[in-house]
């Protein structure tokens, strides 16, 4: 207890000293230039009211002279000329004077002090007359100085500056005096009071007897610590809990699966994880309102909570997922049957602005035992049983089995072996050929990634990919895929077929980033190859989701010289706007549209509109997958140019292409028997 007390006595000058010099900091200074800006003003507007009345003094003095002069320097008595001028030296200011006659010419001069700096001259005319005659005689001049008047000036200013800092430092010791007691004290009192109050969570008041507003605001602190507890029951439970549908939230579920374990009667019971998503939630919301969707969800969280028992715990997890968990059932089929309750309960029609609209939900269920190492993963094995039901049955109940689970547990091992798998090089960079359908020369390849996993073998792209691209690395999957196409475009330069380009697949997120061009013209250049030897596929499906950044990233890779294909044409929008408004050079028939040509005639007049509309763009056409000589036989006669497909060559790595193109002449059958073997469904 002595620990905390001189813990919290050590914070209370803390608390004190902070608020009190920031109030001496922020005023003092201001005080003590309102006081010299004041005293200065002061000052300087006497000064130059002495400055006027030298001057208004001299020239008076100049003046009455001028009168005196008058005769005697008419009457040429020049040496009562320099006697008048005699007695005005006896003035200090006055630093030497002169007499001139109406030529021009010295009469008489007289100098007091020669060497006075920065003078300052007065003239007057001297006017004679004796009744008969008014002439002007001459003139006087004075010169005089300020120095008197300045030296005055100086000493009053110290003198104020002394006395300014002088009462500044009495006002900043009255201020520090009377803001310590007024400020700083009830302050400590009240920081003493909350610090004690967040070690234990108890209310501690703050020891303030004065009664001017500190005071009131203690008196007021002290009221609301008696409150204190209260309101944090209730901002836990608004932390903890949807407001929307008062059910417990995302965090309450991390909490309850830590205590699931340690509540369940026995390791062996089994506990049941219903993750239940609303089908075609957001139809509700556009059509009725959001305000409807929010009445929708609440009579769903109503439904939920009058189907369970009370030892079941009902959660909305946001958005249109809820959670149920059951943490006694006697089996498998218990819980399913439990599951099928819900969507019954959820199923019943609810009214919404006077019509009847039918919830739907689907359910993934994960069942598992209290001691089961896994029970903290129940969201994501319960989210992957939901994902089976809304893909393949969407209103129904999807238990998590064994072939899910070995589907989730592969899928997350090879998520998580994939920064090795970059470090390691397990991805190989396979190629397919595009040959001309005419000379069945090979024009290009396509470069295609391949993951060599040590455990569980070649894996297909469309099993990877997506783990890639929620990984976060389909920029460096793309960078890899690049350096090996630049690296196999030097092999075939060395081979002597400098005019073979090769094709890259870029995915959506790549055309929104501005710096491929830049690092695609950095990685050819290092490799010593053409950007123009590269080309570049995309889909209609990336260039709609940016229209204008992707637009961007193609002219900038267009500019370097690269070409730009159109992959898996007639699949997504085929949208002929796209085929406008992109700088587009090739178009990719899908497969789809090849397999039953020609005995598809729908499928040929699809080829052959497309086939004409490519011809009018000036773009090439290359029909992928084509597997038989009919279809390259279709393709030739619709005008197609291009073709890929098995019917040629399979994917196969850059050496065994490099052969095939050296021993190029033999025939089909020779190269597709020493292409090395894979499953149709890796062939991509």
């Amino acid at each position: 207890m002595r620990d905390e007390d001189r813990m919290n006595g050590s914070k209370k000058p803390a608390a004190s000293r902070s608020v009190v010099r920031a109030m001496i900091w922020a005023t003092v200074p201001v005080l003590l230039l309102v006081q010299l800006l004041a005293s200065a003003g002061v000052e300087i507007s006497s000064f130059w009211s002495q400055i006027r009345q030298l001057d208004a003094r001299i020239a008076r003095v100049a003046e009455s002279r001028a009168e005196l002069i008058a005769e005697p320097l008419w009457k040429m008595r020049y040496d009562q000329v320099t006697g008048v001028l005699n007695e005005i030296m006896h003035d200090e200011t006055i630093a030497a004077a002169a007499v001139y006659d109406d030529t021009g010419v010295v009469i008489a001069r007289v100098v007091a002090r020669p060497t006075v700096q920065a003078l300052t001259e007065i003239s007057r005319p001297i006017a004679y007359s004796n009744g008969n005659i008014a002439v002007q005689a001459g003139r006087i001049v004075i010169a005089y100085s300020y120095a008197t008047l300045y030296v005055d000036a100086g000493s009053r200013l110290g003198l104020l500056l002394v006395v300014g800092l002088l009462g500044t430092l009495a006002t900043v010791i009255a201020m520090r005096i009377s803001a310590n007691n007024f400020i700083g004290k009830p302050l400590a009192a009240m920081m003493s009071a909350i610090q004690r109050s967040k070690q234990d969570g108890r209310a501690y008041p703050a020891d303030v007897k004065s009664s001017n507003e500190f005071g009131q605001l203690a008196q007021a602190f002290n009221a609301m610590q008696h409150t204190t507890s209260g309101a944090l029951d209730r901002l836990g439970h608004m932390a903890s809990h949807d407001p929307l549908t008062g059910l417990p939230n995302r965090r309450s579920l991390s909490e309850r699966l830590v205590t699931l374990s340690k509540e369940a009667a026995s390791p062996d019971a089994l506990i049941a994880f219903n993750f239940i998503d609303l089908d075609d939630f957001k139809a509700v919301n556009d059509t009725f309102g959001h305000d409807a969707g929010d009445k929708f969800l609440v009579h769903i969280s109503e439904r939920l909570r009058g189907t369970v028992g009370p030892a079941d715990w009902v959660a909305r997890l946001g958005g249109d997922e809820f959670v149920v968990i059951r943490p006694e059932v006697g089996n498998e089929a218990a819980a399913q049957a439990f599951a099928r309750q819900l969507l019954d309960a959820i199923s019943a029609p609810i009214l919404l602005h006077d019509k009847q609209v039918v919830p739907r939900a689907s359910i993934g269920l994960a069942v598992r035992r209290a001691g089961d190492p896994e029970l903290s993963h129940l969201p994501a094995l319960a989210d992957i049983a939901l994902y089976h039901a809304k893909s393949k049955a969407p209103g129904t109940v999807a238990v998590l089995d064994e072939a899910l689970q070995r589907h989730y547990r592969r899928r997350r091992d090879l998520e998580l072996t994939i920064p090795t798998a970059f470090s390691e090089g397990q991805f190989e960079v396979w190629y397919q050929s595009q040959v001309d359908l005419e000379t069945q020369d090979v024009t290009g390849l396509e470069a295609l990634i391949r993951w060599r996993h040590p455990e569980h073998g070649v894996i297909s792209p469309v099993e990877f990919l997506p783990l890639i691209e929620r990984s976060g690395n389909n920029a460096r999957l793309t960078r890899y895929v690049l350096t090996d196409a630049c690296r196999a475009l030097q092999h075939l330069a060395a081979a002597g077929r400098p005019q073979i380009r090769i094709a890259i697949n870029l995915p959506p997120s790549e055309l929104a980033d501005h710096s491929l061009a830049s690092e695609l013209r950095e990685t050819c250049e290092r490799f010593g190859v053409a950007a123009s030897s590269l080309e570049l596929e995309i889909t209609e499906g990336s260039l709609i989701n940016n229209i204008a950044s992707a637009s961007d990233t193609l002219r900038r890779l267009r500019r370097l010289g690269a070409t730009i294909a159109l992959d898996d044409f007639g699949t997504g929008y085929s949208s002929l706007a796209h085929l406008r408004r992109f700088p587009l050079d090739k178009v990719k028939i899908d497969k789809a549209f090849i397999r039953e040509i020609p005995e598809s005639a729908e499928d040929k007049a699809i080829v052959g509109v497309i086939a004409s509309l490519a011809g009018t763009l000036g773009l090439t056409l290359v029909a992928e997958g084509i597997e038989r000589a009919e279809q390259a036989q279709a393709m030739r006669e619709m005008g197609v140019r291009l073709g890929q497909g098995f019917l040629y060559h399979r994917p196969q790595p850059l050496a065994a292409v490099l052969r095939e193109l050296a021993a190029a002449g033999g025939n089909r059958e020779r190269v597709l028997a020493d292409s090395p073997p894979i499953a149709p469904e890796f062939a991509f």
